[in-house]
């Protein structure tokens, strides 16, 4: 069997780039059933306003010194609900860096209509025990043009069928759209898990799947429309270069695997026991309590963002653990121990 030699999630190949992702706090205003309640009963409450903003600067005058660009991916929770939200997306606009909200649209058209203007891109949940489908529509309709957005629908068990459906039925809505392509934009049915918390859990689906639901499940997100005849005088075209979508999985016979992320769990891909992480100068994580570590696993606390000192990271680690189960710290870069 050919031996893994290194993992790099979408664009990981220019290393400039650093993800800051962001557990602000776990309130949220809804409490689906297959979400553990420490995810959203609100016992990990938001922090002022002010302290995110300071925390904001400090990260950029750090890593600008390092020549870092930061992402910013902000969870919850669901984050939108934080009072002056909008302003601490704008000065995160103001430094240079980019946002990305995990939300499930569940502010009102008019807030979306002001705060499309300070995301780069949303990552967006629909929920349908909890959710109006018309709403969540409103919110991509609002915020098509102007925002990148990644769709999943939570795979909800006996409806994974019509949910399907639905994936096709939202897709239409990006008809002409300039900003999220028909062809690129991703709409996925997730797989849904127990959840359990732990570095060191397995994770097992909170439903048992039929054939068919899992037929839906595995459908890549992004699905382009069939081309149109070729021009037969026009140069070959250029395939899409997978590295900017999905994971790449290079092992030691020179074949590559690319794999999208929602899918590396189901396929058993996530184990990088005795692999270096480097975890510290691509990402860094911040809980929910503003605890900040080089990754969710927890393996190395550089503070908490209320502190007056900071020891931030700067290299990666031998990876102690069987499974990888955040998507975030698996697309961090792995590499064998020998390619060091």
């Amino acid at each position: 069997m050919p031996k893994l030699l290194s993992v790099k999630g979408p664009l990981r190949n220019t290393n400039n780039r650093l993800r800051v992702q962001w557990n602000m706090g776990n309130s949220c205003n809804y409490s689906c059933e297959y979400c553990p309640p420490i995810l959203h009963d609100g016992s990990k409450p938001w922090f002022n306003k002010q302290v995110y903003i300071d925390t904001i600067d400090r990260l950029n005058l750090h890593y600008t010194a390092l020549n870092k660009v930061l992402d910013y991916e902000l969870i919850g929770g669901e984050v939108t609900v934080i009072p002056g939200f909008e302003d601490i997306i704008r000065r995160i606009q103001e430094t240079g860096a980019r946002s990305i909200v995990f939300t499930n649209g569940g502010r009102t058209i008019n807030w979306w209509s002001k705060a499309k203007y300070y995301l780069d891109g949303i990552v967006y949940t629909y929920h349908p025990l909890s959710q109006d489908k018309e709403h969540f529509k409103a919110v991509l309709n609002e915020i098509k043009d102007f925002v990148h957005v990644d769709i999943n629908i939570a795979g909800i068990g006996g409806r994974v069928d019509e949910l399907g459906v639905l994936v096709e039925e939202i897709r239409e809505l990006f008809e002409n759209c300039k900003r999220n392509n028909y062809d690129n934009v991703s709409i996925c049915v997730k797989t849904m898990y127990k959840k359990l918390l732990g570095a060191r859990s397995k994770q097992e689906t909170y439903w048992e799947y039929t054939d068919s639901e899992l037929e839906v499940i595995s459908r890549p997100g992004i699905k382009p429309r069939p081309a149109p005849p070729p021009d037969p005088n026009a140069p070959e075209p250029s395939p899409p270069d997978p590295k900017s979508y999905m994971t790449e999985f290079l092992y030691d016979d020179g074949t590559a695997r690319y794999v999208q992320n929602h899918q590396i769990i189901n396929e058993g891909l996530n184990q990088f026991y005795g692999m270096i992480c480097h975890l510290g100068t691509e990402s860094l994580n911040i809980d929910a309590t503003g605890n900040m570590y080089s990754s969710w696993c927890g393996a190395i606390n550089f503070g908490n963002i209320a502190d007056s000192k900071w020891n931030l990271p700067e290299i990666g680690f031998v990876c102690p653990l069987s499974n990888c189960n955040n998507l975030s710290d698996i697309s961090i870069t792995k590499t064998a121990v020998n390619m060091v």
